[in-house]
Parts: C-alpha cells; sequence; structure tokens
C-alpha cells in the first residue's frame, strides 16, 4: 500500500519535494487507511470508482491536505464530514 499512497500523490500532482516531505508520515498513513476499512488505494484517471475507492480517495485527500502547507479548512471541514471523522453538525 506504500507504494501505491506515493504514487497516488505524484498522480495528484505533488512535486518530488512534497512527496519526499511526507515519506517519514506514509506509515502512519497507512495505518490510519487501514484502520478506517480502506484496502486498496485509487487508480487516478479510471472513470468510474467503486465505493469503496471513493471512500479511499477522499481519506487521502483529508491525509494530503492535512500535510499540506497551504490548510483550507473550510475543505479540511467538508472532508471530516464526509469521511465520518466527526458527525456533521447539526
Amino acid at each position: 500500500m506504500r507504494d501505491d499512497i506515493i504514487d497516488y500523490l505524484r498522480r495528484s500532482g505533488w512535486v518530488t519535494q512534497s512527496v519526499e516531505a511526507v515519506l517519514p508520515e506514509i506509515p502512519r498513513w497507512e495505518r490510519h487507511l487501514r484502520s478506517r476499512g480502506v484496502e486498496t488505494i485509487p487508480r487516478l484517471g479510471v472513470r468510474s470508482w467503486s465505493a469503496a475507492e471513493a471512500r479511499a480517495h477522499n481519506e487521502l485527500n483529508l491525509l494530503m491536505r492535512q500535510a499540506s502547507r497551504k490548510r483550507d479548512s473550510a475543505v479540511e471541514h467538508d472532508l471530516r464530514n464526509l469521511t465520518g471523522i466527526r458527525p456533521y453538525k447539526t
């Protein structure tokens, strides 16, 4: 899964330096994803994903957003709601 996460980051447009900066975090990301039920990393460029692949995509995007130097709290908030990290606020 580690190599799939790195491939996902690169295909998402992350430059080499950004990927290298998060390499120490990848084992933690992998544990987190597995604990959340993610078994495979989706391939970018595929037009049709299963529900599990879409969920994995959202989980990965949240981790990527949180690792970014340029944070967008509104997007992170929406992704936490979408992934079920935290229940929706009413």
